[in-house]
């Protein structure tokens, strides 16, 4: 028998609050498929290094309290398991914006060798979840599930379509909230929940100053999300245009700008809240 019969209670483990972060590689499919498969075994040895040692650099000194596993090309962390930590939510988001740097020098080395450059995803949600160290001789050694976990894994695939490097949770956000530059993407329903969920983007440490560029285009999305959820949809357009315009590749503008049209095409009900239902 290749499982050991165990209670729902042992399986599951203790219901914690921890940090979930999923990390992916984005359009890894054309990536692979173009070039040879001796150069991608290479590009994954060194990659996964490169992202291991930003992990590393806190489970170190944790190693209690910070689990980890690479799923193909995904790497998932999960801190604050099998050991309670504090700060969990604080170690991700500096996890997550070391693993970006580190992607940023491995990157300027591909491309000064003129390579094909790597581009991740990175989503974290905090939660408490059902998390807990597996037997080895189960094959696997450890496990995290729960809502707050699926949440974590398609806040990765809002990455890709918002054009951001990290998107966090508000749960996650609200731990942080003087430590770091964010930028209120939108709020989100995934499927199978009901509850919306605010999400932004990780622009990186407070204590380090964000372009004058950068602030403008906060500036006018802020107010864009705001007459947007006053259903003021042709105001908003304009501050969503003026974003374009600072910066045309601002794929989270596009998004709400479309949108805007849409409704302003077909109005939302009465009971509208704003969010917008993942598929």
């Amino acid at each position: 028998m290749p499982f050991a019969q165990v209670t729902p209670s042992e399986t599951l483990g203790e219901h914690k609050d921890v940090s979930i972060l999923f990390s992916d590689i984005s359009g890894y499919s054309n990536l692979a498929g173009s070039i040879e498969y001796e150069e991608m075994s290479s590009l994954l040895n060194k990659y996964f290094e490169a992202m291991g040692d930003a992990v590393f650099k806190y489970k170190q000194t944790l190693k209690q309290q910070i689990n980890s596993a690479c799923i193909g090309n995904r790497i998932l962390v999960v801190f604050g398991s099998p050991q309670p930590l504090d700060d969990h939510a604080w170690c991700a988001v500096q996890t997550a914006l070391d693993m970006n740097q580190y992607l940023a020098e491995f990157n300027a080395g591909r491309e000064a060798a003129n390579k094909p450059i790597v581009k991740i995803g990175i989503g974290i949600n905090t939660d408490k979840v059902f998390s807990n160290n597996l037997v080895a001789n189960r094959g696997m050694d450890f496990m995290a599930i729960g809502a707050g976990v699926h949440l974590g894994y398609r806040l990765e695939g809002v990455c890709k379509q918002y054009g951001c490097n990290i998107v966090i949770s508000e749960n996650t956000y609200q731990r942080c909230t003087e430590r770091v530059w964010v930028r209120e993407l939108d709020s989100i329903r995934v499927q199978g929940n009901n509850r919306a969920v605010a999400v932004y983007e990780l622009l990186g440490l407070r204590s380090q100053s964000i372009s004058e560029q950068k602030q403008k285009v906060l500036d006018h999305y802020y107010k864009g999300r705001e007459y947007y959820l006053k259903r003021k949809f042709a105001i908003a357009m304009g501050e969503f245009a003026t974003v374009m315009e600072i910066d045309s590749s601002d794929k989270a503008a596009a998004i709400q700008l479309k949108r805007c049209q849409h409704w302003i095409k077909s109005p939302p009900p009465e009971d509208w809240d704003g969010a917008w239902t993942l598929s």
